[in-house]
């Protein structure tokens, strides 16, 4: 009796095995739907799309673009993760689910996922942050602003795409490594964000530099300062925080994720044609001209990352509510 549940419990690993390489070697056999948890037009999208049109080639499928926006990544997170674990429901990963999430727990609300409920594939892009003013303002640098604000606390206003988004929390971030206080005007979305500095409806706004590179080239913008650590390929003559003495940094991944189960061959797959798609000319040139920059990180790094950064964000978070409630 011992042996022939041992010889069914082989059979069963074997046959695993043997589907599973099966599965690998055909996969993808049909169109995979790419899900993008933001609304169309943005730096993650021109960034997904960008992807998809280099990964169709190497996949040997179509990759489908879908956005399903809403509730800051959430409502398209939430649909990723639940989507069945077969390799063609993937989600353009970004900073902005797990800080999303990280919102939801500091908040005491339970969120619809968590980040466990989906495999890192990878990023294929990550770019600090510009902090930008309208292109005609009396600041030649940084150091004018900072002055200006110190010498009126509270009264300058920043604008962002939405509460706790990737436009919020570096303004958030550098304000209290340089010691400043500013109002936080949210909106509608990134597009509004940046209309609202040009407009002069309030004094600044930090954001991708594919969003606001363009507005910096066609003078409606003026970039003061890089979010980081390392200075913009496409922006040369920006300063970083970092080099100017504040202790601020801020970068926004995008990637690729799977649902949670999705088969390890499957999965390997994806990764195999992720890193070629980051090595791929067509893709830097798409991502790199506008201003975002291409970088790599593989699963397990991509991981660790979002581990790390979900403890700090979670640890702003907490201060931003605890100064709200009082």
């Amino acid at each position: 009796m011992h042996k022939r549940i041992m010889s069914i419990g082989f059979l069963i690993v074997l046959t695993l095995i043997v589907t599973g390489g099966s599965f690998a070697a055909d996969y993808p056999t049909k169109p995979i739907t790419l899900i993008n948890p933001m609304p169309p037009g943005g730096a993650l999208d021109i960034q997904a799309r960008a992807f998809a049109s280099v990964a169709d080639k190497i996949l040997g499928q179509p990759v489908i673009v879908v956005n399903k926006a809403g509730a800051t990544g959430m409502l398209g997170g939430t649909a990723g993760a639940q989507a069945a674990p077969d390799g063609y429901t993937l989600t353009v990963g970004s900073v902005n689910i797990p800080n999303a999430l990280e919102w939801e727990i500091v908040n005491g609300r339970k969120p619809p996922f968590t980040r466990n409920d989906f495999i890192p594939i990878g990023t294929f892009t990550m770019s600090p942050t510009l902090l930008v003013v309208p292109a005609d303002t009396a600041y030649k640098n940084l150091a004018d602003f900072i002055a200006d604000a110190k010498a009126r606390p509270g009264q300058m206003a920043f604008s962002s795409g939405g509460l706790y988004g990737m436009s919020h929390l570096p303004a958030e971030i550098f304000a209290r490594a340089a010691g400043l206080k500013f109002r936080h005007v949210p909106s509608g979305g990134g597009g509004p964000a940046l209309t609202a500095v040009v407009g002069k409806h309030v004094d600044f706004n930090v954001n991708y530099p594919a969003n606001t590179l363009p507005l910096v080239r066609g003078n409606k913008l003026k970039a003061l300062a890089v979010i980081g650590a390392t200075r913009l390929k496409a922006a040369p003559n920006v300063p970083t925080t970092k080099e100017l003495g504040i202790d601020a940094e801020y970068y926004g991944w995008v990637g690729l994720m799977a649902p949670l189960k999705t088969p390890k061959p499957v999965v390997d797959k994806l990764r195999d044609a992720l890193k070629k798609v980051v090595e791929n000319k067509t893709f830097i040139d798409m991502v790199e001209t506008p201003g975002d920059e291409v970088h790599y990180l593989n699963g397990d790094e991509l991981a660790k990352y979002m581990e790390v950064e979900s403890v700090k964000i979670a640890k702003l978070y907490a201060e931003m509510v605890k100064e709200v409630a009082k």
